[in-house]
């Protein structure tokens, strides 16, 4: 009788721990997500490290994001890891840049000067594309939702 009372003590632990950590909570309202993959050229070659966010055109507030690793390509989170975007139609930002010259704003650096110049932003991709006008979209479906934007001057 003790080994069953134990071996189902195990059971029950394990389907506990197993529904705690089965998966990330979502917030409320959270809308249904299809994966989604980008890749993004800059005349015709993979670009890494730029940001690409994807905006929802049907009012939905959480955008998806994703950073672009050296072939280019980005997966797509809206409220977790990998889980893609919102279904519909979206329009689409991408950018990449660094801070040049001037001081890093670190205020509570010793070294930190008030009166130093910060630094001026260098855009690596055309600033158009990260503005909501540019003219990239993309349709978000069921079924595989892997898009290439090729940017240009």
């Amino acid at each position: 009788m003790l080994r069953s009372c134990s071996w189902l003590l195990v059971v029950m632990v394990t389907v506990a721990f197993v529904a705690g950590c089965g998966g990330q909570k979502l917030p409320p309202g959270a809308r249904p997500t299809k994966k989604v993959t980008v890749t993004v050229l800059y005349k015709g070659a993979p670009v890494e490290g730029a940001a690409v966010t994807f905006v929802n055109q049907d009012g939905d507030p959480a955008p998806a994001n994703g950073r672009t690793d050296k072939a280019g390509k980005a997966i797509m989170k809206t409220y977790v890891e990998g889980d893609g975007a919102v279904l519909g139609m979206h329009k689409v930002l991408v950018s990449k840049s660094e801070a040049v010259g001037g001081q890093a704003v670190d205020v509570d650096s010793p070294k930190y000067d008030p009166n130093a110049p910060p630094p001026t932003i260098k855009y690596l991709l055309p600033q158009k594309y990260s503005n909501l006008g540019n003219g990239l979209t993309a349709e978000v479906k069921d079924g595989p939702n892997d898009f290439t934007f090729d940017l240009k001057d």
